[in-house]
Protein backbone atom coordinates (compact mmCIF):
# COMPACT_ATOMS: atom_id res chain seq x y z
CA UNK A 1 0.00 0.00 0.00
CA UNK A 2 1.26 3.41 -0.89
CA UNK A 3 0.17 6.36 1.03
CA UNK A 4 -0.06 9.91 -0.36
CA UNK A 5 -0.26 13.61 0.80
CA UNK A 6 -2.88 15.24 -1.88
CA UNK A 7 -1.75 18.37 -3.13
CA UNK A 8 -3.68 21.08 -4.94
CA UNK A 9 -3.47 20.96 -8.64
CA UNK A 10 -3.03 24.98 -9.52
CA UNK A 11 -5.79 25.08 -12.50
CA UNK A 12 -8.56 22.81 -13.15
CA UNK A 13 -7.39 20.09 -15.05
CA UNK A 14 -9.59 17.59 -13.64
CA UNK A 15 -6.93 15.59 -11.50
CA UNK A 16 -6.51 16.29 -8.15
CA UNK A 17 -3.41 15.05 -6.97
CA UNK A 18 0.07 16.78 -8.53
CA UNK A 19 2.33 13.43 -9.21
CA UNK A 20 5.61 13.64 -10.07
CA UNK A 21 5.91 14.56 -13.64
CA UNK A 22 9.76 12.20 -13.84
CA UNK A 23 7.72 8.67 -12.43
CA UNK A 24 6.88 6.61 -15.35
CA UNK A 25 3.49 7.03 -17.21
CA UNK A 26 2.37 3.03 -16.30
CA UNK A 27 2.88 4.02 -12.74
CA UNK A 28 1.83 7.19 -13.00
CA UNK A 29 -1.41 7.60 -9.53
CA UNK A 30 -3.39 9.85 -10.91
CA UNK A 31 -6.71 10.72 -9.48
CA UNK A 32 -9.14 12.52 -11.84
CA UNK A 33 -11.74 14.49 -9.97
CA UNK A 34 -15.66 12.35 -9.33
CA UNK A 35 -17.19 15.80 -11.07
CA UNK A 36 -15.39 15.29 -14.47
CA UNK A 37 -14.64 11.36 -14.65
CA UNK A 38 -18.09 9.25 -14.24
CA UNK A 39 -15.67 6.10 -13.53
CA UNK A 40 -14.64 7.63 -10.21
CA UNK A 41 -16.78 5.53 -7.90
CA UNK A 42 -18.56 8.01 -5.12
CA UNK A 43 -19.22 6.46 -1.90
CA UNK A 44 -19.09 7.05 1.66
CA UNK A 45 -17.73 4.70 4.18
CA UNK A 46 -19.37 3.15 7.50
CA UNK A 47 -17.42 1.09 9.83
CA UNK A 48 -18.33 -2.54 9.85
CA UNK A 49 -16.95 -5.72 11.80
CA UNK A 50 -14.47 -7.55 9.90
CA UNK A 51 -16.71 -10.78 9.39
CA UNK A 52 -19.48 -8.69 7.86
CA UNK A 53 -20.10 -10.13 3.89
CA UNK A 54 -20.18 -6.12 2.57
CA UNK A 55 -16.97 -4.98 4.47
CA UNK A 56 -14.16 -3.46 2.69
CA UNK A 57 -10.56 -3.46 4.21
CA UNK A 58 -7.65 -1.54 2.29
CA UNK A 59 -5.39 -3.69 4.87
CA UNK A 60 -6.47 -7.08 2.91
CA UNK A 61 -5.60 -5.75 -0.53
CA UNK A 62 -3.52 -8.03 -2.84
CA UNK A 63 -3.18 -5.59 -5.49
CA UNK A 64 -1.10 -2.01 -5.62
CA UNK A 65 -3.16 0.88 -4.10
CA UNK A 66 -2.48 4.57 -3.20
CA UNK A 67 -4.39 6.71 -1.01
CA UNK A 68 -4.87 10.65 -0.57
CA UNK A 69 -6.69 12.35 2.05
CA UNK A 70 -7.55 15.91 2.64
CA UNK A 71 -10.17 17.74 4.41
CA UNK A 72 -12.44 17.22 1.59
CA UNK A 73 -12.50 13.38 2.02
CA UNK A 74 -10.41 10.59 0.90
CA UNK A 75 -9.16 9.14 -2.92
CA UNK A 76 -8.10 5.57 -3.23
CA UNK A 77 -6.67 4.19 -6.72
CA UNK A 78 -6.58 0.57 -6.94
CA UNK A 79 -3.51 -0.78 -9.83
CA UNK A 80 -5.61 -4.04 -11.72
CA UNK A 81 -2.58 -4.28 -15.20
CA UNK A 82 -3.02 -0.94 -16.75
CA UNK A 83 -6.94 -0.31 -15.45
CA UNK A 84 -6.90 1.70 -12.34
CA UNK A 85 -10.11 1.66 -10.40
CA UNK A 86 -10.78 4.87 -8.70
CA UNK A 87 -13.06 5.72 -5.56
CA UNK A 88 -13.70 8.83 -4.24
CA UNK A 89 -14.66 8.78 -0.20
CA UNK A 90 -17.04 11.77 0.81
CA UNK A 91 -17.64 10.67 4.03
CA UNK A 92 -16.08 8.25 6.71
CA UNK A 93 -12.48 6.87 6.58
CA UNK A 94 -10.75 3.80 4.62
CA UNK A 95 -7.84 4.32 7.29
CA UNK A 96 -9.86 2.76 10.38
CA UNK A 97 -10.24 -0.54 9.66
CA UNK A 98 -13.33 -2.35 7.66
CA UNK A 99 -16.05 -0.17 6.31
CA UNK A 100 -19.42 -0.72 4.74
CA UNK A 101 -19.72 1.08 1.12
CA UNK A 102 -22.74 2.81 0.35
CA UNK A 103 -22.32 3.99 -3.51
CA UNK A 104 -23.88 7.48 -4.98
CA UNK A 105 -24.30 7.24 -8.37
CA UNK A 106 -26.05 10.55 -9.08
CA UNK A 107 -28.29 11.12 -12.04
CA UNK A 108 -29.01 8.81 -14.90
CA UNK A 109 -26.99 10.60 -17.61
CA UNK A 110 -23.91 8.91 -16.47
CA UNK A 111 -25.10 6.06 -14.96
CA UNK A 112 -23.92 3.74 -17.67
CA UNK A 113 -20.24 4.29 -16.90
CA UNK A 114 -20.61 4.39 -13.18
CA UNK A 115 -22.43 1.13 -13.60
CA UNK A 116 -19.85 -0.41 -15.40
CA UNK A 117 -17.10 1.16 -12.45
CA UNK A 118 -18.88 -0.48 -10.02
CA UNK A 119 -18.72 -3.81 -11.67
CA UNK A 120 -15.31 -3.48 -12.28
CA UNK A 121 -14.21 -3.31 -8.71
CA UNK A 122 -16.65 -5.87 -7.34
CA UNK A 123 -14.79 -8.16 -10.47
CA UNK A 124 -11.55 -6.91 -8.80
CA UNK A 125 -12.67 -7.62 -5.33
CA UNK A 126 -14.25 -11.33 -5.45
CA UNK A 127 -11.92 -12.34 -8.82
CA UNK A 128 -8.76 -10.02 -8.12
CA UNK A 129 -8.60 -9.11 -11.69
CA UNK A 130 -11.12 -7.37 -14.04
CA UNK A 131 -11.97 -9.20 -17.04
CA UNK A 132 -11.40 -8.32 -20.54
CA UNK A 133 -15.29 -8.11 -20.90
CA UNK A 134 -15.70 -5.19 -18.32
CA UNK A 135 -12.57 -3.23 -19.62
CA UNK A 136 -15.39 -1.09 -21.83
CA UNK A 137 -14.92 -0.26 -24.95
CA UNK A 138 -11.46 2.10 -26.76
CA UNK A 139 -11.76 4.92 -27.67
CA UNK A 140 -11.01 5.78 -31.23
CA UNK A 141 -6.95 5.32 -30.93
CA UNK A 142 -6.32 6.41 -34.60
CA UNK A 143 -7.89 9.75 -34.29
CA UNK A 144 -6.73 10.48 -30.76
CA UNK A 145 -3.31 10.38 -32.31
CA UNK A 146 -4.16 12.27 -35.31
CA UNK A 147 -5.05 15.38 -32.97
CA UNK A 148 -2.62 15.04 -30.78
CA UNK A 149 -0.39 15.20 -33.68
CA UNK A 150 -1.99 18.08 -35.15
CA UNK A 151 -1.18 20.01 -31.73
CA UNK A 152 2.08 19.61 -32.30
CA UNK A 153 2.11 20.20 -35.86
CA UNK A 154 0.36 23.91 -34.97
CA UNK A 155 3.35 24.67 -32.55
CA UNK A 156 5.37 25.27 -36.09
CA UNK A 157 3.20 25.83 -38.46
CA UNK A 158 -0.04 27.94 -39.84
CA UNK A 159 -0.36 27.46 -42.97
CA UNK A 160 -2.88 24.41 -43.38
CA UNK A 161 -0.76 22.93 -46.26
CA UNK A 162 2.24 22.68 -43.77
CA UNK A 163 0.40 21.00 -41.04
CA UNK A 164 -0.87 18.50 -43.66
CA UNK A 165 2.63 17.67 -44.70
CA UNK A 166 3.40 17.08 -40.76
CA UNK A 167 0.07 14.26 -40.77
CA UNK A 168 0.16 12.88 -44.15
CA UNK A 169 3.78 13.33 -45.66
CA UNK A 170 4.84 15.59 -48.27
CA UNK A 171 4.69 13.22 -51.11
CA UNK A 172 0.38 12.46 -50.53
CA UNK A 173 0.35 16.34 -50.15
CA UNK A 174 1.89 17.17 -53.13
CA UNK A 175 -0.18 14.59 -55.05
CA UNK A 176 -3.39 15.03 -53.89
CA UNK A 177 -3.64 18.66 -52.82
CA UNK A 178 -5.61 20.17 -55.45
CA UNK A 179 -7.78 16.78 -55.66
CA UNK A 180 -11.37 18.28 -57.13
CA UNK A 181 -13.07 16.89 -53.76
CA UNK A 182 -10.28 19.20 -51.61
CA UNK A 183 -10.34 16.19 -49.27
CA UNK A 184 -7.35 16.41 -47.80
CA UNK A 185 -7.51 20.28 -47.51
CA UNK A 186 -11.46 19.84 -45.39
CA UNK A 187 -9.64 17.05 -43.27
CA UNK A 188 -6.34 18.75 -41.86
CA UNK A 189 -9.01 22.30 -41.09
CA UNK A 190 -11.43 19.73 -39.12
CA UNK A 191 -8.15 18.68 -37.21
CA UNK A 192 -7.19 21.69 -37.03
CA UNK A 193 -10.26 23.07 -35.34
CA UNK A 194 -11.08 19.88 -33.04
CA UNK A 195 -6.74 20.46 -32.18
CA UNK A 196 -7.56 23.84 -31.03
CA UNK A 197 -10.71 23.06 -29.30
CA UNK A 198 -8.96 20.49 -27.33
CA UNK A 199 -6.53 23.01 -26.46
CA UNK A 200 -9.31 25.31 -25.32
CA UNK A 201 -10.53 22.97 -22.91
CA UNK A 202 -12.24 20.62 -24.79
CA UNK A 203 -9.74 17.87 -23.32
CA UNK A 204 -11.99 17.33 -19.80
CA UNK A 205 -14.19 15.60 -22.01
CA UNK A 206 -11.29 13.21 -22.83
CA UNK A 207 -12.48 11.71 -19.12
CA UNK A 208 -16.34 12.20 -19.36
Amino acid sequence: MNWSVRQTCPTDGGCVFAEDPERPADNARLFWHADRDPMTIRAAARPCPSGHPDAFDIGRLKMPASILKDAAGEELAIRCGRLTIRLCIEAGTLLAGPVMLDFRMGGRRLLQRRLLALRQFDALLRLGRVPHALLGKPRNAVRSDLILRTLNALADHRRVRAVASELYGTQKVDADWAHASDYLRMATRRLMTKARQLAAGGYLDLVG
